[in-house]
């Protein structure tokens, strides 16, 4: 019987360029590099996402870049290599907000799959304080405060969940 290495997205070894073929790693048939004896795995990508609320809502991001260009939702991105997602929601934010934050509190995470890029991670921060006027950045096409009846569906599933979450723990407080 054939095995197929779908979804994962690589057909040789990323360290010597050998072919990868399935092999069993003791849960399930994954890719493998016989000349390095290594599995491969395709494992979701990391991402943050940032709470900033005030007395006249939620802050949205209108995206400006595809996937969902011209949607509503929450501000932030992906971790970059070398930082951590702590690191990732500071740099998000500065690049797509303009606002410098501190104090983040994490809330939750939501993992879901995505045509795009296979899976994604997505940890949901709480700002404490920031500084600055939001302002659109990279990215982003407008920035916004939503109060809770007047918010936009958003389009990613990750985003949806962690509102609930949000909502859910701003209602107990």
């Amino acid at each position: 019987m054939s095995h197929s290495l779908e979804p994962f997205p690589w057909r040789f070894c990323p360290v010597c360029g050998g072919p990868l073929t399935p092999r069993d790693d003791g849960e399930k048939p994954r890719p493998h590099c016989e000349a390095c004896r290594r599995f491969y795995y395709h494992n979701p990508l990391p991402a943050v996402c940032c709470f900033i609320s005030q007395e006249n809502g939620l802050l949205l991001a209108r995206r400006a870049v595809e996937p969902c260009r011209g949607e509503w939702s929450l501000p932030g991105g992906f971790v970059e290599l070398g930082e951590s997602t702590q690191e990732a929601a500071v740099r998000e934010m500065h690049e797509e907000t303009g606002l410098r934050i501190r104090g983040l509190r994490l809330i939750g995470a939501s993992t879901q799959q995505s045509r795009h890029y296979g899976a994604v991670t997505v940890l949901g921060y709480v700002v404490e304080a920031w500084q600055g006027a939001p302002e659109p950045g990279s990215d982003v096409a407008e920035v916004r405060f939503f109060p809770r009846e007047q918010r936009p569906v958003l389009p990613f599933t990750t985003h949806r969940e962690l509102v609930a979450l949000f909502d859910a723990l701003a209602g107990a407080a």
